[in-house]
């Protein structure tokens, strides 16, 4: 094939990607036109018929219909799948406004200029609440690479002063740890490491990191030898049991709940591993979580479910509440 011919078939090609779907079909003619704006390539119209044969042949999905001409309808994400991922791009506060908006550009250009249109909107949220460290990606790639070699990282970590200016912690504290697992969580990525001075996980957003680099002189703990995972067959199962990524004691829980409508939070949090029950009239259920989070879960809905028990927690509850009740006073 010559280099004129493998050219003819990436122009035509990114023309029927870019402009054409299962709604809008394009002539010769109108593809030949398109390819001289775009790529400033002179086709000649039976030329076109030959490439799209051609790309038929390679199993691309093309349509031809009489007097409408042809139409790239097969593509790698369906109109659905881009909706989906680029919901997913926006909706991470991990991802820099101006990075998310790129991804999400990137994403939809497997879709035609016309398809593009209905989502136009998804592009315009700039303004959500996100980190603003641009270099989170980097520092993803940094921790996979240590991860992969069996690496401890050294990095800084980020905290606000008064002003509400971001500076490192503790006066730029190099901190030095032992990567377990990478998770995102609640539109962010977050790193639980070991660190040998406190002798346990802790849990570190990734956007707060800064000044990453990796150890060469320190090699990597097994997560499965550390105690926080010793007792979980993977990740998922520690991740259902601390929702929030909060260390502490994994204590079972009964709730009750305020209605019918409330049994989409527990079920929404907790899972299928959530057990609802019936107390006479009244909705309960049991769930099983660490006791920091499902402190602040409680609290989160507490207009929605009452905690029975643990009574370390009830207490914890009832000692939150009184103190709000106090400063609300005072105010």
């Amino acid at each position: 094939m010559s280099e004129g011919s493998r050219a003819n078939i990436y122009y035509v090609y990114r023309v029927l990607e870019n402009y054409s779907d299962s709604e809008h079909f394009l002539s010769q003619k109108d593809i030949c036109d398109l390819i001289s704006k775009g790529f400033h390539v002179e086709v000649e119209k039976k030329t076109i018929g030959r490439t799209i044969e051609v790309l038929i042949n390679l199993d691309f999905d093309i349509q031809k219909k009489p007097r409408r001409g042809f139409a790239l309808v097969g593509r790698r994400f369906d109109e659905s799948e881009i909706k989906f991922l680029v919901d997913a791009v926006f909706s991470s506060k991990a991802i820099p406004g101006k990075m998310a908006q790129k991804l999400a550009s990137r994403l939809s250009e497997s879709l035609s200029v016309h398809e593009r249109k209905n989502y136009s909107y998804l592009l315009k949220s700039g303004d959500v609440n996100r980190t603003e460290n641009k270099q989170v990606f980097y520092n993803i790639e940094i921790i996979n690479e240590a991860i992969r070699r069996g690496k401890w990282i050294a990095y800084q970590y980020m905290t606000y002063d008064k002003t509400g200016k971001e500076i490192p912690r503790f006066e730029g504290y190099i901190y030095h740890a032992s990567p377990c697992y990478l998770i995102s969580n609640n539109g962010n990525y977050y790193l639980l490491a070991f660190r040998r001075g406190k002798n346990k996980v802790l849990t570190w957003r990734v956007d707060y990191m800064r000044e990453i680099s990796i150890m060469e002189d320190r090699e990597r703990l097994d997560p499965k030898t550390l105690e926080e995972f010793s007792a979980y067959k993977d990740i998922t199962e520690y991740m259902n049991d601390h929702i929030y990524l909060f260390g502490g004691e994994v204590v079972d829980a009964v709730l009750k709940l305020k209605g019918e409508y409330a049994i989409s939070y527990v079920k929404d949090w907790f899972g299928s591993s959530a057990k609802l029950f019936l107390d006479g009239d009244t909705i309960c259920a049991k769930v099983r979580c660490d006791e920091n989070a499902l402190f602040y879960w409680a609290m989160q809905y507490g207009n929605h479910i009452t905690l029975i028990s643990p009574e370390k927690v009830v207490n914890r509850i009832l000692e939150a509440a009184q103190d709000m009740m106090n400063k609300y006073q005072t105010n």
